[in-house]
């Protein structure tokens, strides 16, 4: 629209040059607004980016605390020693006079050689056998009666270098009772033990059995 004739601007240029500047206003306020709200979630918006982060120095330090973590202890091996063999051949010579068959086999491995050697005369018979075959053996053997005079004697015992094992040999006699006979029965027994966690357990045996020396 045209201006007054004085130069004055009409009631229509003066509306809308207020318009504009209104409108002007309200452009800069709403580019503030954003600006500052944008300035406020910067932060924010990083964060949510970057996510939860360790610090340098804490990883480097749980790095070098696992590094330099000592290893574990490891247990020392059991030796076997005199005294223990003792206790064994002592177990050993009172289950076999209460006539204890368990009492003899958990001294034994289950994976033990068991060898009998039997000798009458000129008759010489070798058998190899499992464990619970002597355990058959052992029970017939209790079945006789006996008069308790079992002993034990000339043990020997050579420990290995290393005290993880022990050769044993030693000779027994015992006195039983078969209807109204009596007779002795000597035999010879050669053991080789080992460590089996902390206990000397029977990994060989052997017997030498003469028959009646009577």
């Amino acid at each position: 629209m045209a201006s007054q004739e004085d130069g004055t601007p009409t009631t229509e240029q003066w509306g809308l040059a207020g318009g504009a500047k209104t409108g002007a206003i309200a452009i800069s306020l709403g580019v503030i607004v954003v600006v500052a709200v944008g300035i406020g979630m910067a932060p924010r918006l990083m964060d949510f980016v970057r996510g939860p982060s360790s610090s340098p120095k804490t990883v480097s330090s749980s790095i070098s605390s696992s590094q330099s973590a000592p290893p574990p202890s490891v247990k020392p091996a059991t030796p076997v020693t005199t005294e223990s063999i003792d206790t064994l051949l002592a177990d050993l010579d009172q289950a076999v006079k209460r006539k204890d068959v368990e009492g003899v086999l958990r001294h034994i491995a289950p994976d033990a050689v068991i060898l009998i050697h039997m000798k009458q005369g000129a008759h010489h018979q070798t058998a190899l056998l499992s464990r619970e075959d002597y355990r058959k053996t052992l029970a017939a053997e209790f079945a006789f009666l006996s008069a308790d005079d079992f002993a034990r004697a000339n043990t020997k015992v050579s420990l290995a270098p290393d005290e993880r094992s022990a050769k044993i040999s030693f000779k027994t006699t015992e006195t039983l009772r078969q209807a109204e006979r009596e007779f002795t029965v000597e035999g010879e027994h050669t053991l080789l033990v080992t460590m089996r966690g902390d206990k000397p357990t029977i990994v060989s045996l052997e017997r030498d059995v003469p028959g009646d020396s009577t």
